[in-house]
């Protein structure tokens, strides 16, 4: 094992850039766990615990309270106590220290902004956070709000006693109450965030990336899948993974990752000190037999010609192509026939509509996005001989949408565009959307 700690030192150390992923295993580490139901619920939450019986502090977050204040006062115990009070822990630091003065950018679907607290400004909150308000009526139209000083005066106010009605943080422009900027139907997301991450992996997409990812499991696909297919599309970078119990490494890009199964903070150690704690680590196996150039050209020329904006890249499964499809308002993906069987997932931005017309007479529409209380899912399967195309639902101000998809190398992946007139006389009732969609006959 002590061979394999050496071998993650040697890459953390030759990495032109590092890449930082993380999800609640992290936050856990740093003393934050959304899902614990423990003595640390009521020190939090006071009286407001028993009252409303709360399991976790994600309930307390996502309530639909009646009571406007108490909404507030909930908010504003949660973020004194793991924001305001925020020192960063020993993950934090160790964190910092293996960066030390790399570029790097940390990508992160926790709502805690502790990384920004930290002073790891080069971030992006894929899921919003607690410190940022948007108005509850006019979300879109009305922009997003720094709620650190108001959340902490309501605070004070309520440890006193005297928090009232007048003291509800309120839109600018309204006069509406605001709430929480985070996943949700009205999450906005924030656009210097989302520009910066894409201008970072554009610039480090071909360099010797590092991609640390920080207690993600291998059921969350949010941030790994994307991750993993970087170092899949890029022979020069490395994967190092840490998460306690359960690990997934693809084979593509096994010869070039590590995982450690094992705490956060054992793995930093490891890392930083090459110490040999005993952990259990897998990797870096032997590297597979890869193609060769002439033949990964001839697999990335099969779709050139898709509409309206993709990249291709080898998948992280054996004899799988991977399709990031892009989309915003006004260029929506044309339909098409799927030849063979197709997984799609959400990646980045706005929600991504699927419009599926079946062989069989049927249409379906799925919504890939993050708001799981309208129903959206991260992804979905499409059979073969399914008609379908794609737009973006603009629900979070991003401007665009992204998904994923997995297309097998050994099929030809030629674009095959479905007859216009035949579709509609088959669907009469989604006559105007197959005229918005249609690519011509």
């Amino acid at each position: 094992m002590l061979k394999s700690i050496q071998t993650a030192q040697q890459w953390i150390k030759n990495s032109d850039a590092i890449l930082v992923t993380a999800s609640n295993g992290f936050s856990i580490t740093e003393g934050l766990n959304l899902f614990a139901n423990d003595a640390k619920l009521n020190e939090v939450l006071g009286e407001l615990e028993q009252k409303y019986h709360f399991q976790n502090l994600l309930e307390a977050i996502s309530y639909d309270y009646q009571e406007e204040l108490d909404k507030w006062r909930v908010y504003a115990r949660i973020t004194e106590y793991y924001a305001q009070n925020y020192q960063p822990g020993k993950a934090m630091e160790s964190l910092k220290e293996i960066i030390g003065n790399k570029p790097y950018f940390v990508w992160t679907s926790n709502i805690d902004h502790h990384f920004a607290l930290a002073g790891l400004d080069n971030l992006l909150e894929l899921e919003g956070n607690w410190t940022e308000g948007i108005c509850s009526v006019h979300p879109k139209e009305h922009g997003t709000y720094d709620l650190k000083e108001q959340l902490h005066q309501i605070y004070l106010k309520d440890q006193q006693g005297n928090l009232q009605e007048t003291d509800i943080p309120r839109c600018d422009q309204c006069g509406e109450p605001l709430t929480f900027n985070m996943a949700g139907k009205d999450f906005q997301m924030n656009q210097d965030q989302v520009t910066a991450f894409a201008n970072f992996v554009q610039n480090n997409q071909d360099k010797n990336l590092l991609i640390l990812e920080l207690g993600i499991g291998p059921q969350n696909q949010m941030i790994k899948a994307p991750s993993m297919q970087l170092v899949a599309g890029n022979n020069n970078s490395h994967y190092i993974t840490i998460n306690k119990g359960e690990l997934f490494i693809p084979n593509v890009i096994a010869d070039r990752s590590i995982g450690f199964s094992s705490s956060i903070m054992d793995a930093f150690e490891e890392l930083i000190n090459g110490t040999d704690l005993g952990i259990k680590i897998e990797g870096p196996a032997k590297p597979q037999p890869k193609l060769t150039p002439e033949q990964q050209k001839k697999q990335n020329e099969t779709i050139k010609l898709f509409y309206p904006s993709y990249l291709i890249m080898h998948g992280i499964r054996p004899g799988e192509l991977t399709m990031y499809l892009t989309t915003d308002a006004q260029h929506p993906s044309h339909l098409r026939l799927v030849e063979q069987d197709q997984t799609w997932m959400y990646s980045l931005g706005d929600a991504t509509v699927a419009h599926c017309f079946t062989n069989d007479g049927r249409y379906r529409r799925v919504e890939l996005g993050l708001d799981k209380s309208r129903g959206q899912v991260h992804g979905f399967y499409v059979e073969r001989g399914t008609v379908v195309g794609f737009e973006s639902l603009e629900d979070s101000g991003a401007g665009f949408a992204q998904i994923s998809g997995g297309l097998p190398a050994n099929a030809s992946n030629q674009i095959m565009i479905p007859k216009k007139d035949p579709l509609m006389k088959g669907f009469p009732q989604q006559q105007k959307l197959i005229e918005r969609l249609s690519a011509g006959e």
